[in-house]
């Protein structure tokens, strides 16, 4: 039970994101998880159970099964979104993948999930070679999974949604950056009709990945969601991959407590520049 004092208003968060798995396919060199120190794990059967009923006490609009890796590598996933789509049946889900697993049998069984906001592709390259030492994977299979996709979402509209995206170079080279990402931009127009294109710039979360883009001191809308990882850990947020900022354990408590708990509230009623790690993070 939540107890709180009769002046202080409760706070809901405005996206849940839930870390099935931690596991990944992919070895990006713009990523933090190739070299992530965390053991890798999926998510209990109990956890999740236990988080669906925590998440029906709060006013959640988006529910993300994802915080790093790969959620089709997590064999319960279909399992797992179903009883979002029966417990929780007025949230939204948005969809965070490589593309590379998400092949005919894993899309037809996509395409029976209702509520789905958004399906958000991270292709992050458009040559084969470049991709291969990018992000390590096929592109030819990735590009074949999401057009697909594409068709099954013309013909059934089962989501919302279809975005594919990269994160551009990042390096200071500005006119390396434009060219990449006018040429992505092309590339997706003539492959994924229908679909919109995004090209992000690099996250830089405790120096962990070089980045172009500099700080701001804001508040971080970021800090309005409240993200678990696999373990049952709530982190501060979606890039503190080895959870080195806990806010609480939602295993011991509810996922409302720890949103409304006094660590959680101090890092979101104060700019960046107030506490670590968000004076060093670039995310806006």
């Amino acid at each position: 039970m939540l107890f709180r004092r009769k002046d202080e208003v409760i706070e809901f968060p405005e996206e849940v994101l839930i870390e099935t798995t931690n596991r990944c396919n992919a070895r990006c060199v713009f990523c933090h998880h190739p070299k992530m120190k965390r053991p890798l794990t999926d998510m209990s059967d109990q956890l999740f159970s236990k988080l669906l009923g925590d998440i029906k006490e709060m006013k959640v609009k988006i529910v993300t099964p994802f915080v790093s890796g790969e959620i089709f590598l997590d064999k319960k996933i279909f399992e797992r979104l179903k009883l979002l789509n029966s417990e929780l049946p007025g949230a939204g889900i948005m969809i965070f993948t490589n593309g590379s697993l998400l092949n005919e049998e894993r899309a037809e069984s996509l395409s029976g999930i209702r509520n789905i906001r958004v399906i958000n592709f991270s292709l992050n390259g458009f040559e084969a070679e470049d991709y291969r030492k990018r992000v390590g994977l096929d592109l030819a299979q990735a590009v074949k999974n999401i057009k697909n996709v594409i068709r099954l979402n013309a013909e059934r509209k089962f989501a919302d949604t279809i975005t594919v995206a990269s994160v551009e170079y990042g390096k200071e080279d500005r006119a390396r950056n434009k060219r990449y990402n006018d040429a992505f931009c092309r590339f997706c127009a003539d492959n994924f009709p229908g679909a919109e294109v995004k090209v992000g710039y690099k996250y830089n979360f405790l120096s962990h990945i070089s980045s172009a883009r500099g700080f701001k001191n804001i508040y971080c809308q970021h800090l309005k969601n409240i993200v678990i990882m696999a373990n049952g850990l709530v982190s501060l947020c979606s890039m503190d991959m080895e959870g080195e900022y806990i806010l609480g354990n939602a295993n011991e408590r509810s996922l409302l407590d720890i949103f409304n708990g006094p660590l959680a509230r101090e890092y979101r009623h104060h700019r960046k520049s107030h506490m670590m790690p968000c004076r060093l993070c670039n995310m806006v």
